[in-house]
């Protein structure tokens, strides 16, 4: 059967993240089902990344199995079955071997970070109402490059068997009074980027210092992690293959 590569779009407020759950409101499975519901029969979705509950994505990419159909139209039926908080941007032939998770060679994720309370923004961005020192909040930023192993900074009883990351990318700007906390690696660990910024953030507001940073990831404790970022300004921006 023809393999398809789908760009996906989502709002994760509402679902316990990307990958499916026992119980648990999934955007994987709300695309399964559509995809079962067309071709009347089970289909398999493989995702590039597992957000976390709450997680946005505007780019998230996914493959699955399905027999030869009008991609346009397929696209349109399941935008037309999924929830509003879901589309598919995009469909696609791939080759046959394509693997949306193994193939791609780096993720990016921007943390968005509002300076003013926002109604219309609020499951988007965190509100942070003390003062930060954005240009002390960049360095620390960058020297997340220098650090290989994120144990620090992955939840707790993760299925990890491997800690090491080659971040490539990590700044921090502020744009109309919205600052966000850029990053791009090869791979992620579960809970990594929101651990990130809280520890940023303390650095910014004065609660934490450079030096306490590398001692941090030294550690390799996730207990030393003082603030996890809420899920609600996290988005996945884009996946390179």
């Amino acid at each position: 059967m023809p393999r398809i590569k789908m760009t996906i779009e989502y709002d994760g407020t509402a679902y316990s993240g990307w990958q499916i759950q026992k119980n648990a409101h999934s955007v994987q499975g709300e695309i399964e089902n559509a995809l079962s519901i067309i071709f009347r029969k089970e289909v398999l979705v493989t995702g590039a990344g597992r957000t976390d509950a709450g997680v946005h994505a505007r780019n998230q990419i996914a493959h699955c199995d399905v027999i030869k159909t009008d991609l346009k139209r397929l696209r349109k039926s399941i935008n037309g079955l999924v929830k509003k908080d879901i589309v598919v941007k995009s469909i696609e032939l791939c080759k046959p071997d394509f693997h949306a998770r193994f193939d791609a060679k780096s993720r990016l994720y921007k943390y968005y970070i509002t300076r003013v309370p926002t109604a219309l923004n609020r499951n988007f961005a965190w509100y942070i109402s003390y003062p930060l020192d954005i240009a002390l909040m960049n360095i620390a930023a960058d020297k997340i490059k220098q650090i290989s192993n994120f144990k620090s900074f992955c939840k707790a009883h993760s299925s990890n068997k491997t800690y090491d990351c080659i971040v490539t990318e990590s700044d921090v700007f502020e744009r109309d009074e919205v600052v966000i906390f850029k990053i791009k690696a090869n791979r992620f660990l579960y809970g990594m980027v929101r651990a990130l910024t809280g520890t940023l953030v303390q650095i910014a507001a004065g609660k934490m210092t450079l030096d306490d940073l590398t001692a941090l990831a030294d550690a390799r404790d996730r207990t030393m992690v003082g603030l996890t970022a809420p899920a609600s300004g996290l988005v996945l921006e884009e996946i390179e293959y």
